[in-house]
């Protein structure tokens, strides 16, 4: 009998049985059946994931193939969803995270990371709570405390490698990342990271000079710029793939490993003497940094290796040294050949697009120079998304927070934590309700007191264009008041 693996590509499984084209086709998958489309879509969707896309019932699909003579192999993942769902359901119910973690160990122990990556996203897919899902972000940790000392040490042994890069048409293997390649430079960025993991932890187990300390865990949140690199650069592109349900986890965690570190910090650097109350705190954070770092390595950049493309890698190296580098020197690091002469291309086109055409104002008239010349003068990040929630424009002066090139173009949702996503929408369907027409977010980011502002934008007839964000850091003019 004739075997489908479903964990095969739909472009392996028609090369392999090409009367399958029809079958799908008649299925609903007519888009992905074009030749275009197999070439590109197919190389990277299995079965499940295009029932999911297409909204067709996996029953429905099973019971087609076999009644056209073909056995369904590969459903492995279904019982390994049911077993991820009792985890859930086990740390809910208020059992112990080592007791659940036990027998993940010994039912997902020989199972690829990224397979338990697909498994989490398909329960997100099929109803269960994100923060549910990220509690088995801590269990899928228990991967890496069970690796042995020799594995561990590879995380803190990442290297640029100087292979010669793929074809634009393929897709690069990790094996075959060229130095200065954009996951080359977060690996590095990755081992600079558990350097520093190390030193703060050698001074707390030695004589435990707390000053240090202190200035260790502060510089410990460049973090963020990290975090913020593979949320903006890789996770939208992902997205875009249908790959969501491991960078949604991720994201939130992230964000919790993000606020713990900033209340540590801010505790340390009012009163020293808070040392010994936050020691076991900064101890699991710690932790929690290193699994993140074994997580990007074994589930977030073999994934995105898989379905980026060369014109969507130069793109992240275009935003990354933009975005500033983290636990690296920015200037030593590795360039990526490929990627400096796409950006010298790009640069030539940039700048062949900048014209000397005016733009009319009611109170006058700009050339298109001059007025890029005045915004960049402004010390505030402003953002506009259209009508449809699209980013279309963005002003980064004050660099108040990062906004990468590649966001241009995209939903503005996917430039937010998923937390948060629900807020930004309801703020956006409001604003073209006019049921407000502005709204006003205050507080310390980093200790800095940070402004910003969301106001509506409509035309004369009252038709809502879209929305306007501005950001701003206000010390320069608090500390110009106090003196």
């Amino acid at each position: 009998m004739k075997q489908i693996d479903l964990n095969k590509s739909v472009a392996e499984l028609v090369h392999e049985y090409p009367e399958l084209k029809e079958i799908l086709a008649e299925l609903g998958f007519t888009d992905i059946m074009k030749p275009a489309a197999l070439k590109l879509m197919g190389r990277i969707m299995t079965l499940p994931r295009g029932a999911v896309v297409k909204g067709i019932p996996m029953e429905k699909i099973r019971a087609a193939l076999e009644e056209h003579g073909f056995a369904i192999v590969g459903a492995e993942q279904q019982e390994r969803q049911a077993m991820l769902r009792e985890y859930v359901g086990r740390l809910n119910r208020g059992e112990s995270l080592d007791s659940v973690r036990a027998d993940f160990v010994r039912n997902f122990e020989h199972v690829d990371a990224a397979e338990i990556a697909d498994a989490e996203q398909d329960l997100i897919k099929g109803g269960v709570p994100l923060k549910d899902v990220q509690k088995l972000c801590d269990v899928h940790a228990a991967l890496f405390h069970d690796r042995s000392e020799m594995e561990k040490s590879e995380l803190q042994a990442i290297a640029a490698k100087t292979h010669k890069a793929a074809a634009a048409s393929q897709f690069l293997a990790e094996e075959d990342l060229p130095a200065g390649h954009p996951l080359s430079l977060l690996k590095l960025e990755n081992a600079g990271m558990v350097k520093h993991l190390d030193a703060i932890q050698h001074e707390m187990t030695g004589a435990e000079n707390v000053e240090k300390i202190t200035g260790l865990v502060a510089s410990l949140n460049a973090v963020r710029s990290h975090y913020a690199k593979k949320e903006e650069l890789l996770m939208p592109l992902l997205y875009d793939y249908g790959v969501t349900g491991p960078s949604q986890v991720m994201w939130g965690v992230d964000d919790e490993i993000k606020r713990e570190l900033g209340t540590i910090t801010k505790a340390l650097k009012e009163d020293a003497e808070n040392y010994p109350l936050y020691k076991g705190r900064i101890n699991q954070v710690c932790t929690r940094i290193r699994e993140m770092v074994f997580k990007e390595d074994r589930i977030l950049f073999p994934l995105s290796l898989r379905y980026l493309t060369q014109e969507q890698w130069c793109e992240v190296y275009r935003d990354l040294f933009e975005m500033g580098m983290a636990f690296v020197d920015a200037e030593t690091m590795p360039r990526w050949p490929e990627g400096e002469a796409w950006l010298k291309e790009k640069s030539a086109q940039n700048m062949a697009a900048v014209l000397d055409g005016k733009v009319k104002l009611p109170t006058g008239e700009l050339t298109v120079r001059q007025l890029q010349g005045i915004l960049k003068l402004l010390d505030v990040d402003i953002t506009f998304i259209d009508k449809d929630d699209i980013l279309r424009y963005f002003l980064n002066e004050g660099k108040v927070f990062s906004r990468p090139l590649s966001a241009l173009g995209r939903e503005v949702y996917s430039c937010h934590p998923p937390e948060i996503i629900p807020v930004v929408r309801q703020m956006l369907l409001d604003f073209k309700a006019k049921k407000r027409t502005h709204m006003e977010v205050w507080r310390r980011i980093m200790g800095r007191p940070i402004g910003v502002r969301y106001v509506a934008v409509y035309d004369d007839d009252g038709e809502y264009m879209g929305t306007v964000e501005f950001v701003q850091d206000y010390q320069k003019a608090l500390d110009k008041f106090k003196k």
